[in-house]
């Protein structure tokens, strides 16, 4: 991580940036507003690890993507530390894909992939509904299944310049995933995964590409085009 970012000191500044926002302070609030909400249910936040954030912005923030492109928003934990960073850059769009699971709320069998988490939003809540409002003004959210609205969206922007995986973490879900996003990164783009520790979907990927990972923190991990 410290190498990709290009020393020590270049991930401490990031990691001043985001304690001087108040981001993960207002997250804290919104954490227990959802623990209010779904306490009991069965269902999690689902939320990367502050560490993985900060070093999510800080990819980002170094990376300076134009394009970039995510899947999995759920409450929008992970997605407000990649906005908080094109906020920061001062350029770039965020475009993400999400089919939220909504506590109280039934779905028809095959609704999502097979292995899916446990990630809940309240009932009556949109996707990302934690994110501070003066963050989306970079971002495009897209309802539906990574597998329906993916490869048009891909499509549609031509190349990007960064790929986040957080929505389905199993293996039918993230090898689509990887193999729909690599061939529209630009060269020095980066394809970015949360729990790649979870199935052998990442490592397989690597291994195909041929390419040495950066590990980020705990599961997650990205590689660089």
């Amino acid at each position: 991580m410290v190498d990709f970012l290009g020393g020590r000191e270049m991930l401490a500044s990031y990691e001043r940036e985001v304690r001087a926002s108040g981001l993960r302070e207002r997250l804290l609030d919104k954490g227990r507003e959802h623990l209010a909400a779904v306490g009991g249910s069965g269902h999690s936040l689902g939320a990367i690890g502050y560490t993985e954030g900060t070093y999510l912005y800080a990819v980002l923030r170094h990376v300076r993507p134009q394009v970039a492109v995510e899947t999995g928003v759920a409450n929008g934990f992970s997605t407000a530390f990649s906005l908080l960073a094109l906020e920061r850059n001062g350029e770039g769009h965020l475009h993400s894909v999400d089919l939220p699971r909504e506590v109280g709320r039934d779905y028809d069998p095959g609704t999502f992939y097979e292995g899916e988490g446990r990630a809940g939003i309240p009932s009556g809540s949109e996707p990302g509904w934690l994110i501070p409002p003066e963050l989306k003004e970079r971002w495009t959210l897209i309802l539906g299944r990574s597998q329906d609205e993916l490869p048009s969206l891909l499509d549609r922007l031509g190349m990007i310049d960064s790929f986040m995986h957080d929505s389905e973490h199993s293996f039918d879900c993230m090898w689509f995933e990887f193999n729909e996003a690599w061939p529209h990164l630009r060269e020095g783009g980066v394809l970015l995964s949360d729990d790649v520790n979870s199935t052998e979907a990442f490592p397989r990927f690597v291994r195909e590409q041929g390419r040495r990972p950066t590990r980020l923190a705990r599961g997650m991990a990205l590689l660089q085009k």
